[in-house]
């Protein structure tokens, strides 16, 4: 009888077998399973103690737990460096979102850590030009106001746009799964431009017009009728993007909304 030999895995076969999360490594599963499921305030340090993000979440266990997923293939290099960097992970529970997303900005503002930019540090004004077309919508930023555009608007405003254009690009093509998104929209920010295939470019239009202004419940009721996404690594993709455009419609101390485009018009619409 012949000695029998182990199979070798082909090169495709070892591209199915991933390394496991460095945090979870570092912490245990067990640590992310005892995290509470409340609205609150979370911190990571590096090993010496340096305090290097402050984010906030209404369920904490799933936001953070959503960090063990970060992979290069779907996220930016300053999010890669982030979990590699984190030695301790904190948290402080508040009573309602809203008092997550209001304590997130007091601390921000306090201590400045190294890893957070959007919303923290003042900067240029952006412009956002929308061109309706046959099939699409194309969005372009600009540093100088522009005819017909949309300003001026904060620099955090790059950030905020990224997560309404990619809802946006979600509700126009429902049965997109993530890897059919352009790769330049999944970046935090908004790309300087992009275009938004779609058969109704009008209504994309006056959606992120009122997002802008702080009103995203048009937005948000659009999103609620899509089917629920599939896998977990889309649940909790969309899951933040959503926790993000909540913090649109959160009122906040000596503001109307938190951005104030111009008023577009009837041409503009289509």
């Amino acid at each position: 009888m012949s000695e029998e030999t182990a199979p070798t895995a082909s090169p495709r076969q070892l591209k199915l077998f991933h390394l496991e999360s460095p945090l979870t490594l570092r912490f245990g599963s067990e640590f992310f399973r005892t995290l509470p499921q409340s609205p609150g305030v979370y911190f990571f340090y590096d090993g010496e103690g340096q305090l290097l993000y402050i984010g906030q979440s209404s369920d904490l266990r799933a936001r953070i737990g959503s960090y063990r997923h970060v992979t290069p293939e779907r996220h930016p290099k300053r999010t890669l460096r982030l979990v590699s960097q984190v030695a301790v992970i904190d948290v402080q529970t508040c009573n309602t979102a809203a008092e997550a997303v209001e304590l997130e900005r007091i601390l921000l503002l306090a201590h400045r850590p190294p890893f957070n930019r959007a919303g923290v540090w003042l900067g240029d004004p952006w412009w956002l030009s929308m061109n309706v077309e046959v099939g699409g919508l194309t969005l372009s930023l600009q540093r100088e106001a522009s005819p017909g555009g949309l300003g001026p608007l904060p620099r955090a405003s790059r950030h905020l746009m990224g997560t309404i254009v990619r809802n946006l690009l979600r509700i126009a093509n429902p049965t997109w799964k993530l890897s059919d998104f352009p790769s330049g929209l999944m970046a935090p920010a908004l790309p300087l431009e992009c275009r938004i295939p779609a058969s109704c470019p009008s209504e994309l239009v006056q959606m992120l017009t009122a997002a802008l202004a702080g009103d995203v419940e048009g937005l948000l009721a659009n999103l609620r009728t899509l089917p629920p996404p599939v896998t977990l690594t889309e649940q909790e993709f969309w899951q933040e993007e959503l926790e993000r455009l909540e913090k649109l419609k959160t009122p906040r101390p000596s503001e109307v909304s938190f951005l104030r485009p111009r008023q577009m018009s009837d041409e503009q619409l289509g």
